[in-house]
């Protein structure tokens, strides 16, 4: 075992540092999985009634500032924490406790005060309150903050998604106490720290734990009156779960198993397959809103899964730190080997699995969780890689005779996040997107390159419940209270 750093991050609770009273955990670099990055700290109950317990205290205080006033503290704060974060090298530390490669680790961490930015530049006219006639003062409907959020992160983007949190619950009127993913803490920790130093004291309370009884907790805690889980379905099931007692609201993106449709005008160009690449093999996969099953005309799957492949071909999987790779390791050794198994299973049914690019030779007997690119055809409609979420860089392509075919094809799953149509028929795109079923259709492009924090985010069936972003995402946060006058009795 090697240590790469002797970095002792700490919580935040109540505006203070801390270390965990439950001592700390190593974490591990996922392209060298015998290297420790830094010591995490591990959170225990007392400390997280500490959190809840300083985030309600600030909660009156928080919520009497107006809208305008806390968007401008939030904003300030993301601005304040992203320098920070680049003057601690986060980019680097935070490459190697996840995987993804130097360049998307600094993307990344640069997102977080531009969502905070658009989604504050929404808040006030999302918060504004309601009135149902114009012409009388009565009824009209404000939104009412709940109070205390549960913000629980997970480990494929967590600047990202704290952030997308953060901004919507603070500006919204709450605050909060943000869980975050137990593998990778420490360079998210920093910046938590940072962001909630600009802040009231309570306001933003940061935790770290190894295990789950932490998050359990929290989404139990009395004291908490909102629950924002971004994660699987079965974590999301658990979590409804221990909320029910308590009836405490909640808000899950569970993630999906994305369909895009290539349409039969559809050129296999270079544009057009560095575009699903991207869509697909995003921090190897690993991304809630990419491709994760891909429909083209069956006379055309052949041509289309070469030239993917070929263009993954360039691809260089190793250590993100290096500069030659563009191909960072999955996160955790149960992530490769479900990647595994799920081709194995696909193999074993008939599927034909190739994989293209190379493992850097000096990362190649490191035991860092590499997967190549992988393209699989001849898929079985019901095999696990066809209705199970991957979560990793594997792409299953399936033929299609008529689109009609492709489209019952694509909404035949449990889960409902985002989908595509590729074409440039707009009347075809027109008809496609409104018989996709998911929370989030686009037209030419899928995955990052769709996503924009001014579009409400979130999905149907077993892909969770509530939006993020935009205006909604924001309000997700409050509850409508009604008021209503009438004159007094005489």
């Amino acid at each position: 075992m090697t240590t790469s750093s002797t970095l002792q991050a700490m919580l935040t609770i109540g505006g203070e540092s801390l270390p965990g009273a439950a001592g700390s955990y190593p974490v591990h670099n996922p392209a060298r999985p015998a290297e420790i990055v830094g010591e995490a700290p591990a959170a225990d109950r007392a400390q997280l009634d500490a959190a809840v317990t300083a985030a309600r205290r600030a909660a009156p205080g928080w919520r009497a500032l107006d809208v305008a006033e806390r968007i401008a503290k939030v904003a300030a704060a993301a601005t304040t924490a992203g320098e920070r974060i680049k003057e601690q090298d986060g980019a680097r530390l935070y490459t190697s406790e996840h995987g993804k490669v130097l360049a998307e680790a600094g993307f990344e961490i640069d997102t977080a005060p531009v969502i905070t930015a658009i989604l504050g530049s929404m808040a006030e006219a999302a918060l504004a309150p309601e009135q149902i006639d114009p012409q009388a003062p009565y009824p009209r409907v404000h939104r009412e903050p709940y109070g205390v959020a549960a913000l629980i992160i997970p480990f494929n983007w967590p600047f990202a998604v704290m952030m997308m949190k953060l901004a919507s619950a603070l500006t919204a009127g709450n605050t909060a106490v943000v869980k975050l993913p137990p593998t990778c803490p420490l360079a998210t920790l920093q910046f938590g720290a940072a962001f909630a130093a600009e802040l009231p004291p309570g306001a933003v309370n940061v935790l770290s734990a190894s295990g789950i009884d932490i998050a359990q907790a929290l989404v139990r805690h009395p004291g908490i009156d909102v629950i924002s889980l971004t994660g699987g379905p079965a974590t999301g099931r658990a979590v409804m779960a221990a909320a029910a007692p308590r009836l405490t609201p909640l808000l899950l993106e569970l993630g999906g198993n994305d369909a895009a449709i290539i349409a039969p005008d559809m050129t296999i160009s270079d544009q057009l397959v560095d575009q699903l690449v991207t869509a697909t093999y995003t921090t190897g996969g690993q991304v809630c809103m990419a491709i994760k099953r891909l429909y083209a005309p069956r006379g055309r799957v052949d041509e289309l899964s070469d030239a993917v492949l070929a263009r993954c071909e360039r691809e260089v999987v190793g250590d993100g730190l290096a500069d030659e790779v563009t191909f960072g390791p999955l996160h955790t050794a149960a992530g490769r080997d479900r990647v595994d198994a799920l081709v194995k299973d696909a193999a074993a049914q008939g599927a034909t699995v190739r994989t293209a690019g190379r493992i850097r030779e000096a990362d190649a007997d490191a035991g860092g969780y590499f997967v190549l690119p992988t393209v699989v055809t001849d898929v079985a409609p019901d095999s696990a890689l066809a209705s199970e979420e991957q979560f990793g860089p594997v792409l299953p392509i399936f033929g299609y005779d008529v689109i009609d075919d492709a489209v019952a094809a694509a909404n035949d799953t449990e889960f409902g996040l985002t989908a595509s149509i590729w074409t440039g028929d707009d009347a075809l795109a027109d008809k496609i997107t409104s018989q996709l079923i998911a929370g989030t259709v686009s037209v030419n492009c899928h995955g990052m390159a769709a996503q924009d924090p001014r579009v409400p985010f979130g999905g149907v069936g077993a892909s969770g419940l509530g939006r993020e972003l935009g205006a909604e995402g924001i309000r997700a946060f409050t509850q409508p209270r009604g008021y209503v006058r009438q004159p007094a009795p005489q």
